[in-house]
């Protein structure tokens, strides 16, 4: 009887063969090392693959020789082509096995590719971002000052909204000394790799600085001198146009030059520095003008980077202030920043 039931377990292992859980793809490298994951996602020249030993892998494309992902995949190849289905990767080409039977070959690398049910990494998302600073003295001077700054950016593969509001608060021995708002849209779309046209609208009020409402509006062109995942520098040059609403003044308009540049960089660690600095002088009077500069330093504080301190300093320097005020605005800053999607 003992014999006979193990008969019928072996019987059973043999007939419902390994479990599925063994399936998995297999990535290749020039030096001849074998990868067993899953693949998560190709993009910027790399392959992202999951593995139980050592998480989550970045290859460069470049020193794989072949792969095989076990599940369908969305592909985006260059040209905008895109097709859904298994992928055998080699040097030579990649070939896609679709769910209906067909097979679509390519002699170029996919530029993107994704798993059914994961995000597209090609098509317009939303994020969202919320930083609050507060920080206070005592002794031979009290100061108190608080601070905050929410973004919201639509980004696509070929253009990109931002939308953000910052206020700014202090007080220095009971006297008031920032008490502004920002706020403004920013619009830009690429027609090329490195080329991109803007346009951007700013709303400002800044009570010490007596201005009931500043009124900023620009448009022109962009050009991109390094345009990297982790590395960016950007250049802007356009005309503005600027109504200023004074206390106890009349409205005053002028028709300046948008000139800009913002630079960005990516460390490996996740941490990333940026700068931007805008200038606009008028048109009519070159010695009107004013100048805007942040360069902040971010720091991750959680590895899903939801959580993130930011260190930094803005300039604001007006060359014909209010009268009685002082030319430049220099304001130091540690916020905490809430991101999500």
């Amino acid at each position: 009887m003992k014999k006979c039931l193990l008969c019928l377990i072996i019987s059973g292992l043999v007939f419902l063969g390994p479990p599925a859980c063994a399936k998995a793809d297999v990535v290749e490298l020039e030096n001849g090392s074998k990868i067993v994951g899953q693949v998560l996602k190709i993009g910027n020249g790399q392959l992202v693959v999951k593995t139980d030993f050592a998480g989550s892998i970045t290859i460069d494309l470049a020193r794989i020789v072949l792969f095989r992902t076990e599940a369908p995949m969305h592909l985006h190849f260059p040209g905008g082509y895109r097709v859904s289905g298994k992928i055998t990767y080699t040097k030579e080409q990649t070939r896609i096995d679709q769910t209906g039977g067909d097979s679509f070959i390519s002699a170029a690398p996919p530029e993107h590719a994704w798993p059914e049910g994961a995000r597209d990494p090609m098509g317009r998302h939303w994020s969202y971002e919320a930083g609050f600073d507060v920080a206070g003295k005592t002794g031979n001077a009290e100061r108190v000052s608080a601070g905050g700054r929410v973004s919201a950016k639509l980004q696509g593969p070929d253009d990109r909204l931002l939308l953000y509001m910052r206020y700014a608060y202090a007080k220095d021995d009971s006297v008031e000394s920032d008490n502004s708002i920002v706020g403004g849209i920013d619009f830009e779309s690429y027609f090329r790799e490195k080329h991109s046209w803007y346009a951007r609208v700013e709303l400002e009020y800044d009570r010490i600085r007596k201005i009931d409402l500043r009124t900023t509006a620009a448009t022109g062109y962009g050009y991109f001198f390094l345009k990297k995942p982790h590395h960016s520098l950007r250049g802007r040059a356009g005309l503005m146009i600027r109504r200023e609403e004074r206390r106890d003044q009349p409205a005053a308009s002028t028709l300046g030059l948008d000139l800009g540049i913002s630079h960005g960089y990516r460390f490996d660690n996740a941490w990333t520095i940026s700068t931007d600095v805008t200038y606009t002088p008028s048109v009519e009077d070159y010695r009107n003008y004013r100048i805007w500069h942040e360069s902040l330093f971010e720091i991750p504080l959680v590895a899903s980077e939801m959580w993130k301190l930011q260190l930094g300093v803005t300039n604001d320097y007006i060359s014909r202030p209010a009268d009685h005020k002082d030319y430049l605005d220099t304001t130091y800053f540690g916020r905490l920043v809430f991101s999500w999607q």
